[in-house]
């Protein structure tokens, strides 16, 4: 195995208290925390303080969180010196210190809605999957390219990057999903506009990532360009993939394709919910998707659709086919694009978080069904108020909850908002993206 070039990022608290550091400041703040650490329970769950694990990096953004098959929780983030674009992607195990990868072909994109993407193996083998940008003179959008590693030490060495696109390196190739099925199937799917418009595509490894199947698109219709994909897959094989679709006349609603074939072929895409918003843009927001151990398929996605815009729940017991009537778990007249996450646990546990869009400073919620997603508890805040948070994940391992997201000041997100650019101008370029001042969260718990 190739080991990426890789720094150990611990900052050595104590020592940076005696010298007055920031990075050694805020590492003993998490350790003070940590000490100090209060809980909070409500609609079934208790919550610890919440301690920011990407002290050692000072800033961080773009989460995401795995736990391995023998309960060991993974998380990683993207840095970069300065909070610029220079992203870095760190992975932490445990209570190990982070390490940092860096690819040769470039900076890692710090994007929350196409973050880098985790997932264990029934083996235990780690693979993770993150997006390359660059600039390239002419064009309005960064060029991207979709890598993919792997670790079998729980994340401490990694594998050479590769590629599992197979067109062009660069082109356009994210907004991407990760799945490690139970049969040992890694699969990916991404948007890409290889043929034009923007279309779902799909690849999968069966010897563990070292290679991969020529990329299959998943149906003929246009996907809206920049919300992120989502796949899942029950013990018996099948394959569900997710995205949000145009439809006829500017629809923008979340669907969902079936295979029986290792993503070969697929089913005609059903719509999980007729929305029908209609919205001549992206919202820059996916959905997420997850099969439990009886077969059913849970979606939940975001919709603006005015006076039902928000965050929505749906199952399904007939493998995709159909889906049961819509539950609004945070929904208002108008909402802001939301991020929504779900997980799922034993005991028909269903938990689902999201950045509320109904508010003017994003906060983070949960909500929980013990019922399979027949019911939800009330909803329960996450993030502290008075902090701009935004791209929750989530993982639930047996009774343990934990939620990452990043977040920053509003002043800070203020400022961050009105530096992009306004891209409906046909000669605006976007550049590569920056991490800015945020900061990754993580709150652990237990589901009672």
């Amino acid at each position: 195995m190739t080991t990426l070039p890789m720094t150990d990022a611990r900052t050595d608290a104590r020592t940076g208290a005696r010298t007055g550091t920031r990075a050694g400041r805020r590492a003993a703040g998490v350790l003070t925390a940590a000490l100090l650490a209060s809980t909070a329970c409500r609609g079934g769950v208790r919550l610890d303080d919440a301690t920011p694990v990407s002290a050692p990096t000072q800033v961080g953004a773009a989460p995401i969180v795995a736990v391995a098959p023998d309960g060991a929780r993974t998380v990683a983030w993207i840095s970069a010196p300065d909070g610029g674009s220079d992203g870095r992607l760190y992975v932490a195990t445990g209570d190990a210190p982070p390490v940092e990868l860096r690819d040769p072909l470039g900076p890692i994109e710090p994007h929350g809605e196409s973050p880098p993407k985790l997932a264990y193996g029934a083996d235990g083998t780690l693979h993770a999957v993150y997006v390359v940008s660059r600039v390239v003179p002419g064009k309005r959008f960064p060029e991207s390219a979709l890598r993919y590693v792997r670790s079998a030490d729980h994340g401490r060495s990694w594998s050479a990057p590769a590629r599992v696109t197979d067109d062009a390196v660069f082109g356009s190739h994210n907004f991407h999903a990760l799945h490690a099925a139970p049969d040992g199937t890694v699969y990916v799917a991404w948007l890409d506009g290889r043929e034009g418009k923007s279309a779902t595509f799909v690849t999968h490894s069966t010897d563990g990532g070292r290679s991969w199947a020529p990329n299959v698109r998943v149906e003929t219709g246009e996907s809206c360009p920049c919300c992120r994909t989502a796949i899942a897959a029950g013990t018996d094989g099948t394959v569900y993939l997710a995205w949000r679709s145009v439809l006829a006349g500017g629809i923008r609603d979340i669907v969902v394709a079936r295979s029986d074939d290792h993503g070969a072929t697929w089913s005609a895409p059903v719509r999980v919910h007729a929305d029908d918003w209609h919205f001549d843009g992206c919202p820059h927001a996916g959905p997420s998707l997850a099969v439990d151990a009886a077969g059913r398929l849970h979606a939940a996605w975001w919709t603006g659709k005015p006076g039902a815009a928000g965050v929505w729940y749906a199952r399904s017991d007939d493998g995709g086919r159909t889906f049961g009537a819509p539950v609004a778990l945070g929904v208002a007249d108008v909402s802001r694009p939301a991020h929504v996450q779900l997980a799922l646990g034993r005991d028909e546990r269903v938990a689902v978080v999201w950045d509320d869009g109904t508010v003017r400073t994003p906060r983070i919620l949960l909500r929980l069904s013990q019922d399979g997603g027949r019911t939800f508890g009330d909803a329960m805040p996450v993030s502290e108020p008075g902090r701009s948070a935004t791209f929750p994940v989530l993982a639930l391992h047996d009774r343990r909850l934990s939620i990452l997201w990043a977040e920053q000041s509003p002043a800070a997100a203020a400022a961050a908002a009105a530096h992009e650019p306004d891209m409906t101008d046909p000669h605006a370029t976007k550049g590569l993206g920056r991490v800015g001042e945020s900061v990754v969260m993580l709150r652990v718990g237990e589901v009672k």
